[in-house]
């Protein structure tokens, strides 16, 4: 069984193993493989014999076992280190030294199932939402505010008056400052949490079961590198059918709803403007840029339905998708 998620509950992995990342450097990378505690057993090396230093023998990788706990219990964590032929090799050569009949992918998905399952423990009676408070996006700096460190939002260029340039300001300028914050990224950002807010309140006060997921990128999915080994074997975001636009390989949902009773439910958020009459601006060009909007959401739903339906072809081909369109900022009546 192999690379799993952290124990953080929904959190993705960052480090383990003595500080190893996940992120392998150059062509070198590592997996991290899941056995059982009676597989991990048949693992250890005794007096006369040296497991896991047969598998560096024969396949040219390193193996040794995660001292960290494992997130599962009964199952122990084998960290491989190693280019990604060799990997597959030892991984091979090890699930013939345990006798697990299952292929790569099969053991990985067993595991990541059964990590779920030890994360969210009530997953089939309460509602998750990950992350479970939501974060804004917006870019923030590190500032000094009566003697204390305060983060405040980067405004967009003209905003402020142009200071004369100082010597100092070279090195200034040679440090990689932060994107500077646009209206339209606070607007989008309020919307994103008002509609997360709202969703997340209603299904605990209905006590729905529903799993929420806010803006996950697409690349996000098994996109670590210690997954790579199991990963390549799976749907992914990277091999989506030729068939499809090139350009919709990158992307996002801006809310994920795996629900019991709806299935799955993309919803895309749109910021249009509580004020949708501004100023010097007619009935007609008000009409004629919600219509984009509402055209552009059109489109970014259609996309991420096929990426959802492309992720989850090995399981439930064909699986209904649910598509959304949330207008946080409007009433039914302006709508």
């Amino acid at each position: 069984m192999s690379g799993h998620p952290s124990s953080g509950q929904g959190q993705p992995p960052k480090r383990r193993g003595g500080g190893q990342s996940c992120r392998g450097g150059g062509r070198v990378k590592v997996y991290l493989h899941a056995v059982t505690d009676e597989q991990a057993t048949l693992l250890t090396g005794t007096v006369n014999t040296r497991p896991l230093e047969e598998v560096k023998k024969n396949t040219g990788a390193d193996a040794e076992f995660n001292p960290n706990p494992s997130p599962v219990p009964g199952m122990k964590i084998l960290i491989i280190r190693g280019l990604p032929s060799q990997i597959e090799a030892a991984v091979k050569l090890i699930s013939q030294m345990t006798g697990s009949m299952e292929s790569l992918a099969d053991q990985a998905q067993t595991f990541w199932l059964q990590w779920v399952e030890t994360a969210f423990p009530d997953l089939d009676s309460r509602a998750y939402f990950l992350p479970p408070v939501y974060v804004n996006r917006v870019p923030m700096s590190r500032q000094s505010a009566a003697g204390q460190d305060v983060l405040v939002l980067e405004r967009a260029p003209g905003q402020f008056k142009q200071l004369p340039k100082s010597p100092s300001s070279a090195i200034h300028h040679s440090i990689p400052q932060p994107p500077y914050l646009q209206d339209s990224d606070v607007r989008d950002d309020a919307a994103m949490q008002r509609t997360f807010v709202c969703l997340q309140k209603m299904f605990e006060e209905n006590y729905d079961v529903v799993v929420g997921i806010n803006q996950l990128q697409f690349g996000q999915y098994l996109g670590e590198p210690c997954y790579a080994a199991a990963a390549t074997h799976l749907p992914r975001p990277s091999n989506l059918p030729p068939s499809l636009p090139h350009n919709w390989k990158q992307g996002d949902f801006d809310v994920l709803l795996i629900h019991r009773q709806y299935g799955l439910v993309v919803c895309e958020v749109n910021a249009f403007r509580d004020n949708i009459q501004p100023v010097n601006m007619s009935q007609q060009d008000v009409d004629n840029n919600f219509k984009k909007k509402l055209s552009k959401a059109v489109s970014q739903l259609d996309k991420a339905e096929a990426m959802l339906s492309h992720l989850v072809s090995d399981i439930a081909p064909g699986l209904p998708v649910t598509k959304v369109i949330a207008f946080p900022n409007l009433t039914t009546r302006q709508l």
